[in-house]
């Protein structure tokens, strides 16, 4: 009876260790507090080690957004995030329906970041709510935030960081990538400004694109999340 019982004890406990053993070498799935949690305070993303990862701001256009996307997925780029205007999403609700079939990655475009002057942490976290509530009704699942021409203070960028936003800016914009000078892109958060007219979106984004094509190096497109977990590089870490 006791070596039966120390049997059936030795052998849950090998079942116990190769269940451990399994469940630790499971990789967790990808999430955006995740990858957040290896910072030692909130910071801005604008650069990591591995890849380019696109970004496109957006205000304004219907024909050329859907031109723009249909054209990324036909030359074989499905990772890019699009930075949205609220304003613009309730104005275009089908054009979003296109970004998010396509599987695009969605972050908040801020035009008036002057607002949080004057705003309470309180208040900072109801207007966040309010956004995340508007951009959830066209099924949309923001995790990034972006604001326009100016960063935001470290102030602001803490409440971000506290209600599950990434701050994105920028370490490539339009004029480098055709600047006569041949900048790096491994590791760039490249932000391209979407064009409201058809004409100017083909034109310039084909420019862009010759530009990326033309470097000595092929870089990988990535999303931000992947960029970001390739490193802990940022503006600055906020205290």
């Amino acid at each position: 009876m006791g070596k039966h019982f120390f049997r059936k004890g030795y052998e849950t406990g090998i079942i116990l260790i190769i269940i451990t053993l399994i469940v630790l070498l499971i990789p967790p799935s990808p999430s955006v507090m995740n990858v957040n949690g290896v910072w030692p305070s909130p910071g801005i993303l604008y650069k990591g080690d591995t890849g380019v990862s696109l970004t496109f701001n957006v205000e304004l256009g219907n024909e050329s957004i859907v031109w723009l996307v249909k054209d990324l997925e036909e030359k074989g780029i499905n990772k890019a995030t699009f930075f949205l205007d609220p304003a613009w999403v309730d104005r275009q609700k089908e054009v979003v329906e296109d970004i998010q079939l396509a599987g695009f990655d969605i972050g908040i475009y801020d035009l008036h970041p002057s607002r949080y002057e004057s705003l309470e942490e309180k208040e900072i976290a109801e207007h966040l709510e309010d956004l995340r509530a508007l951009f959830k009704e066209h099924n949309l699942d923001p995790a990034y935030y972006r604001t326009k021409d100016e960063l935001l203070p470290p102030s602001v960028v803490k409440v971000m960081a506290k209600y599950d936003f990434i701050v994105v800016s920028h370490q490539l914009e339009e004029k480098d990538l055709v600047s006569s000078k041949r900048i790096p892109l491994e590791g760039a958060v490249v932000e391209l400004n979407a064009d409201n007219k058809l004409e100017d979106m083909k034109k310039n984004w084909t420019k862009w694109h010759d530009a990326i094509q033309s470097q000595e190096k092929e870089v990988p497109f990535v999303s931000l999340l992947e960029l970001l977990a390739s490193s802990d590089s940022k503006i600055k870490l906020l205290d």
